[in-house]
């Protein structure tokens, strides 16, 4: 299985290198040239009758172009649209940091908060870790995935958000000090969960569907297992790549690309939050192992000329989500197979709209 730090370094790589159906038709600011150049994108990468991937391309939040290619589920043969929903995995964890940031506005907690504030449960060392250091991926716990798994949960089989918060609380000791180093960790971002949950008195995907996807008139969810119309089935190596895990904060969020690229447009009018979100989310980004020049900032990774990307990949479901330094236009592709590549898709439509 590619490792996230692996998925990331690709991604990275490439933002920094300047039966589905075919695609649609494009949106009236795709000229014929752009749109021939887009849709070759999928079709030289996909087929039509495999899982496939969906793309979108996004100017100034307004969706300028989709495409498809492939199917949704490999029985009943049904195409991939561009409404059809996508688990994005770790792209996800903007949306958590946001409403983290958000709560912290609002002054219902304090990012110099330390963790057992907010969580019950946790060791002494939750004293030392702070929310902002959860944010960063500085916090120095171990990753809750890789616990659940020593524990010999297999991602077919039913887990909670409790059990995974049990297991980090059985972590005798950090990794490394607080705020010493970044590494990535799935923990520090199911825990902000557990902290929406204690400062605002409502789940983080409750404050989520309120307080973000609603205001901004977007049609996401943050549900990881409930099933949901027109979602696609996921893949890995043919063989379906369900998960029954629960967890929230660290995943979760099901989208289309098309909403992805409209919710980029927030990193540049601020309609969401006004100028202190904005601040707030890419304010002192700490240097990562995930490429060179690359910071982690809050839930994105900022690249050293301005680009805004992360990566998401979750039992079978792969995403890439990029916004240009210019934070004019973003680009959104999402694949329903663990075998397929849509940074190198993303990297070809950045050819189209640069």
């Amino acid at each position: 299985m590619v490792s996230l730090r692996q998925w990331t370094l690709a991604l990275v790589a490439l933002a920094l290198t300047g039966c589905g159906q075919e695609a649609r038709e494009p949106e009236p600011s795709a000229t014929p040239s752009q749109a021939a150049r887009a849709d070759l994108a999928l079709t030289r990468r996909l087929t039509t009758d495999m899982p496939g991937c969906s793309a979108a391309i996004g100017v100034d939040g307004q969706v300028v172009w989709t495409g498809t290619r492939g199917v949704a589920n490999l029985e009943t043969k049904a195409p991939l649209t561009a409404d059809t929903v996508f688990d994005i995995g770790s792209v996800s964890k903007q949306f958590t940091a946001t409403a983290v940031l958000l709560l912290a506005g609002s002054g219902a907690l304090a990012l110099k908060d330390p963790v057992s504030d907010h969580v019950d449960g946790l060791p002494a060392w939750a004293r030392q870790v702070s929310v902002d250091e959860l944010i960063h991926h500085t916090s120095g716990i171990p990753d809750y995935v890789a616990l659940l798994e020593a524990q010999g949960h297999a991602l077919t089989e039913r887990t909670t958000q409790d059990q995974a918060v049990r297991a980090i609380a059985g972590t005798k000791a950090l990794r490394f000090r607080p705020g010493s180093r970044f590494e990535y960790s799935n923990s520090n971002y199911l825990l902000l969960a557990e902290v929406v949950r204690h400062a605002s008195g409502e789940s983080l995907p409750q404050f989520l569907r309120e307080r973000v996807f609603a205001p901004l008139r977007l049609a996401m969810t943050m549900d990881p297992v409930t099933p949901i119309p027109g979602k696609a089935t996921s893949y890995s190596g043919g063989q379906v790549a369900d998960s029954r895990w629960e967890q929230v904060g660290d995943g979760g969020v099901q989208a289309t690309p098309s909403e992805l690229v409209r919710w980029a447009d927030n990193y540049r009018t601020g309609e969401l939050g006004g100028a202190p979100l904005l601040a707030a989310q890419l304010a002192d980004p700490v240097p990562s192992d995930l490429g060179q020049g690359m910071d982690y900032a809050a839930g994105i990774i900022v690249g050293d000329d301005g680009t805004l990307l992360h990566a998401g990949h979750w039992a079978g479901f792969r995403t890439a989500f990029e916004i240009r330094p210019d934070r004019h236009t973003a680009y959104a592709v999402s694949c329903n197979s663990a075998d397929l590549d849509p940074l190198a898709v993303v990297a070809d439509l950045r050819s189209v709209w640069p």
